[in-house]
């Protein structure tokens, strides 16, 4: 029987995390398990609390086990803010990464980096004769991890006979810019350098430390060697490549898994798991190690060792498919039509399937409020391209408090998958749950979080034309008192588009979601030219039919998605999210078109025309208010044109 591992990651946004990713992935390949990987960050931001919210799928009885990449978490929670997170976990199975947590029967594997750093010092000394070797720390980050390599440096300085010098001891907060400030700070010439080798608690240090030494006038290795801690990527590519060490990143994920493994199969495991990491000695103190793991992995992958040309070829297919995926959705954001045309979306490489799941009603979210999971959620939409699957027309429900997905979902074949929050602003409308099939996790995330934010808008303008149709049935009206129906309403009796207490509400909320994704647009504010002489020559009743006409024109040139309000009168305002502004003189000649076409289609005794203006709304311009007042003025300028042309 298939096993449900949980992987629970802070950010799947840097070295450390893809690599210990990768080395779960690799060890459970051939094993029977549904690998489901689950963001979860922990901040004040509202985004943040959306994907804590993950945290839940995970307490339920359908996980067998638990990987936690707890050193990440830690930069941002206490151990024991995180250990009440997973203390309500029904699985006992969990296994943390770098550090123990104070949890029952919980097992965890750590770096014992003592026998690492006896080496780097020994190797510093003996084949480089350095006898004064400083450290750049970060001990003042209050990191368990920061303290364990100090120790293990100090511990190494004594083995190996050198004098450890406390005033050669910097702070560097585990950034760049902090190693810059803390040599500059000491040093102010090459003369006063007084070491002849520094070791950095990790690469990003070291990397500063030679940015200071050269600015300094010295040479790097040839005055003065530098040693890191960590082996990202940059350390195996730049010009000069660093010395490190590496923590055997893959490692500790293969190790975790195989510990999360035998523990769901009822096999006894150790409590404290070590992991050993090696050094690794380049360039940047006189060795020529060509030693890469990035790089034999770029041969793998793509079959080319060149890191630039492999990175551009993978920068190109993300950005056409992205650019692809938007320009096909943009007239398209009902859900049903939605999910009528995901399967033609749905880039295969990166994201093969895909489960949504929405809740039966939106959960608001909160930073002051404790979240609990809605017990009622809905499979909208499964799509499996590996099995030949596409049903999008589900409604099938369950409880999520008691399953991430029903499992049959999961599927037949032994898969890895990724979840994602559905949201926008506070509120969360479900989640969705996709096959991962490749190792690139961050471009697999980018399609996640595009996905998220185009179902929310579908959601967001999907309910609203429920609520309209809802409220264009007399029987609910009849059973809402007035003072409810006016908070409901936002619909124009007249002519069907919003009324101005809609126009606002929804139209801020389009202007919003539309720079969120990177996107402009025009807001336009128009009316009708002589309405007050079709009033006076042919009646009100045909006065009322000219303004519906100019309503039906708008709708008719503009897109079903587009936001279009009635002020009041024959005044409309419509938000129009992704047109651009050149696009404007189509637009009024479009208008024009329409203008004809549906004045005589309604049968009025005149041909209505209307005076158009519009400005675009950008991430400097985006209050509705202004935007409104702007293009009031610009139409102004069009109503002029159109009297002085009359005259």
């Amino acid at each position: 029987m298939k096993k449900n591992i949980v992987v629970l990651v802070s950010e799947i946004a840097n070295d450390y995390s893809f690599s210990v990713l990768d080395g779960i992935h690799s060890y459970f390949a051939d094993k029977e398990v549904n690998l489901i990987t689950i963001p979860t960050r922990r901040g004040k931001d509202i985004s943040s609390k959306h994907y804590w919210i993950g945290m839940k799928l995970a307490e339920t009885k359908q996980v067998d086990g638990v990987i936690v990449l707890t050193a990440i978490y830690l930069s941002a929670i206490t151990k024991e803010e995180l250990s009440q997170s997973l203390a309500n976990f029904h699985t006992d199975n969990i296994v943390s990464i770098s550090t123990e947590l104070p949890i029952k029967n919980s097992i965890y594997t750590y770096v014992s980096c003592d026998q690492a750093y006896d080496k780097v010092v020994k190797h510093l000394k003996e084949e480089h004769s350095c006898k004064r070797i400083a450290f750049m720390s970060a001990e003042a980050t209050g990191s368990e991890e920061a303290r364990d390599r100090f120790n293990a440096f100090k511990k190494a300085m004594k083995k190996n006979q050198l004098d450890f010098d406390e005033k050669l001891t910097f702070e560097g907060y585990f950034v760049y810019d902090g190693a810059i400030r803390a040599i500059n700070d000491r040093y102010k010439s090459a003369k006063e350098i007084d070491f002849d080798a520094i070791v950095a608690a990790n690469d990003m240090m070291a990397f500063g430390c030679i940015y200071a030494l050269e600015g300094l006038g010295l040479k790097v290795p040839e005055d003065v060697k530098v040693v890191g801690y960590d082996d990202i990527i940059q350390a195996q590519t730049a010009e000069l490549t660093l010395s490190t060490i590496n923590q055997q990143m893959e490692l500790q994920g293969q190790r975790a898994a195989e510990l999360a493994w035998k523990k769901a199969n009822g096999e006894k495991v150790e409590k404290a798991n070590p992991i050993q990491i090696k050094p690794i000695f380049r360039k940047s103190c006189g060795c020529s190690n060509d030693e890469s793991e990035f790089m034999n992995k770029m041969q793998i992958h793509t079959g080319n060792r060149n890191v630039s040309v492999s990175l551009h070829l993978e920068k190109n297919m993300i950005q056409q498919n992205i650019y692809f995926l938007l320009e096909n959705l943009q007239n398209e954001m009902t859900l049903d039509k939605l999910f009528q045309m995901f399967d033609t979306i749905l880039p295969e490489y990166y994201v093969p399937g895909i489960t949504l799941c929405m809740y039966d009603t939106p959960l608001l979210v909160s930073n002051d409020k404790a979240i609990e999971l809605p017990a009622k959620a809905t499979v909208k939409l499964h799509i499996d391209k590996t099995e030949n699957i596409n049903q999008t027309d589900l409604n099938i429900r369950f409880n999520p408090r008691k399953m991430i997905i029903p499992p049959q979902f999961f599927g037949s074949k032994n898969s890895s998958f990724m979840i994602q929050p559905v949201f926008f602003g506070h509120k969360q409308y479900g989640y969705f749950v996709c096959k991962n099939a490749t190792s690139e996790y961050l471009f697999t995330l980018i399609y996640l979080k595009t996905f998220s934010a185009i179902i929310s808008q579908s959601s967001i303008y999907t309910r609203q034309l429920e609520e309209n149709a809802k409220l264009s049935s007399e029987n609910l009206m009849l059973q809402i008192d007035n003072s409810e129906l006016n908070e409901i309403s936002m619909n124009d009796s007249l002519t069907g588009v919003f009324n101005r207490r809609g126009l606002m509400e929804m139209g801020k909320e389009a202007i919003k979601l539309a720079l969120k994704m990177g996107s402009t647009g025009i807001v336009f504010f128009a009316d009708m030219n002589d309405l007050k002489k079709i009033n006076d020559n042919y009646g009100h009743d045909i006065g009322d039919r000219a303004i519906q006409t100019e309503a039906e024109i708008f709708k008719t040139v503009f897109r079903q998605n587009d936001i279009i309000g009635r002020l009041g009168g024959d005044e409309f305002v419509g938000v129009i999210p992704g047109l651009p502004f050149e696009h404007i003189e189509k637009t009024r000649a479009a208008i024009k078109e329409a203008e004809k076409s549906i004045s005589k289609k309604n049968g009025l005794p005149v041909e209505i025309t209307i005076s158009f203006g519009a400005v675009e709304f950008n991430s400097e311009t985006s209050d509705l208010n202004t935007l409104i007042t702007l293009a009031d003025k610009e139409q102004y300028i069009e109503k002029r044109k159109y009297h002085s042309e009359k005259r």
